[in-house]
This record gives C-alpha cells, structure tokens and sequence, in this order.
C-alpha cells in the first residue's frame, strides 16, 4: 500500500510540474489542415510513413572527450524532415564509444518528453558502455538544443498544430533512422534501441518501421496513442491546453490507432525486445503495455509495483535484469 501511494505521489507531482509550465499562446504553423495533410502523406501504411529511406546524414563531430573507458564523441547533423523552427532542424548528439572498439553493438538512447537534463540518461550510456555496448543519446525534437525560442522543453511536440504534432512524430523517427545509417555506414553492424516513456515508444515505433533495429529496450512506452491521449491523466492535461488538437485527434481516431505501437510489428524477433511495465503507473497505461506484450509475441517484459516515474528513479531492480538481459542479447546478435 505504500509503495502505491508513494508511486501515484510521484507520478502526481510529475504531473502538476508539467501543468504548471507556462504556455505559450497557441499557435498554428501549417495552413493546411491534418485531413489535407493526411491525404497528401502514405500515413495510411505506417511502415511506408516511417520507413528508412537509406540516406546517411553529413555528421559533424564537434567535440572529443576522452573518459575511463570511453570517448565522448559531441556530433550533429541536419534533420531530414523540416519543421517550422531552424532550431529544431539540426540534430544533436551524443556518442560514448569504448576505448578501440568503434564497431561495438551500439544503442540509440532516446529520453522521454519534456525532458530537459542529460543526468538520467548519461547514467544509462555509462551502464551500457560497462556492458559492450556503445551509446548514442540524441536530442529528440523540440527538446534541449533543439528547442524552441520562448518555448519550454518538448513544447510543440504535441500542441494545437495537429500537422505539425504528427511531422514532429515523422522527424523523430527519421531522426534516429538518419543516425543508424551513420552508424551502419561507419561499420557498426549490430544497432539498438532504448527509450523511456515517450522515448520507448520512438524507440519502438522504429523498430517496426526499420528492419535495421536488432533489439530493443522500451521503459513504460505509451503503446496506443489515441489512448494515451484520451484516458490518461497526462491526455486530459493536453486536452485541456491544446483543444483543437483534441478535436482534429478525435476526429481521425484510425490515424493515432494506426500509428501506435500496439498495432505495428516490430522487425526483430521477441527475444531480442526488452519491456518494462509500471504496475501503479498512472501516466501511461499498463493494460496497453499488456495488450503490446500479447501483440508483439511475448517478449520478455519485467512488471514492477511502481509508477511511471519511480520505475526509472527508484528501481534497482531495472538495472539489474537490464544487465542480465543485455549480456544475453550480446551473446545473441
């Protein structure tokens, strides 16, 4: 009972921090509306939508640091997909590659919405490193270098542009596409991903999308998005702040259906997927999690009596089967 109470505590206080953060006014970036954009665009076919088109980004390495075991490699490149701020359009990153090993098995880290430290995630790249692999930690859309000016961190990831909502989703995961085919094209022939949250599900949706993903690590993704956006805690905050996304969401419902994880499948077998469900979770819901665990072939999945937040922050446990299993995959891959 009190790790329950102490899990919801955690997760309401997450959740009265986002809304507590100033909002710009609502602004709406593209003239077209989502339905033009919708049938403009192959988003009725997913995999088409997402796909890899193969094309290797011009990385620019900024910055080397050299750490125990490690260099820290500071890269960017431009995005693929345009969006209306230039900031947002240049990609940047992070590689932690170990000492005379370029070519390890690498991990794409992705870190979850809003997020506006590397802290957390750092800690994660250093454990992989520990295990064999090498790590590339990159900004996601509209968050830390790539955010907007006047604009908090992850602000117009999902706002009241539904087609700038649904391109940020595209710039995603191109995103992380445009960095495997660096990797690839660079010699790295066994790549990864691992996201939390928001991140898990980019993490994931990729892997559907990309049959270069070999395995993959999601932490408590949001696996149906109409759902998470219209039965969850954090979905009725966004109701609240962004109406005419609302709307337009309701309206193409078969749209966020079909783009959601739930219902794509991935490109790698089930053993080399890793899920995590927070059994108290109250910003993502574990009965989506379940139904992505059946649909996806039972993978092998930990379900810890947690929420949302303390399943990353206070979770031992985590990291210790996390271990185990990635020292299984790297036997494996």
């Amino acid at each position: 009972m009190l790790q329950k109470q102490f899990a919801r505590t955690l997760d309401g206080i997450s959740l009265a921090y986002i809304g507590s953060r100033k909002k710009s006014a609502p602004k709406i970036f593209h003239e077209e509306s989502l339905e033009e954009y919708l049938a403009e665009n192959e988003i009725s076919d997913p995999m088409v939508f997402f796909a890899n088109p193969g094309a290797v980004p011009d990385v620019k390495v900024t910055k080397t640091s050299r750490r125990r075991g490690y260099d820290l490699k500071y890269f960017h490149f431009g995005s693929f997909v345009e969006t209306p701020h230039r900031v947002n359009n240049t990609v940047h990153g992070r590689l932690y590659e170990i000492h005379g090993k370029p070519a390890a098995p690498t991990v794409i880290v992705l870190h979850g919405w809003q997020m506006e430290s590397y802290a957390f995630f750092d800690y994660y790249c250093r454990l992989l490193v520990r295990e064999g692999f090498n790590a590339a930690l990159i900004d996601l859309p509209y968050h830390m270098h790539r955010r907007a000016p006047q604009s908090h961190h992850g602000e117009f990831t999902f706002s009241d542009d539904a087609v700038l909502t649904i391109k940020v989703m595209k710039q995603s995961v191109s995103d992380v596409e445009a960095a495997i085919n660096w990797l690839k094209n660079n010699g790295v022939e066994k790549v990864g991903t691992f996201g939390v949250s928001y991140g898990g599900m980019l993490a994931g949706l990729t892997g559907c999308a990309d049959a270069n993903v070999e395995f993959m690590m999601l932490v408590a993704p949001p696996a149906n998005l109409f759902e998470f956006f219209t039965a969850t805690n954090l979905g009725h905050l966004f109701e609240k702040r962004n109406p005419k996304m609302f709307e337009d969401m309701k309206r193409n419902r078969d749209v966020f259906e079909r783009i959601s994880i739930e219902n794509m499948k991935p490109r790698t077998s089930p053993d080399n997927i890793f899920i995590v469900m927070a059994e108290y979770d109250t910003l993502v819901s574990p009965d989506a999690i379940d139904r992505l665990w059946y649909a996806w072939d039972r993978p092998h999945i930990e379900r810890y009596v947690h929420g949302h937040l303390s399943v990353i922050l206070f979770n031992p446990s985590m990291n210790r089967h996390m271990r185990r299993w990635l020292n299984s995959i790297r036997e494996r891959i």
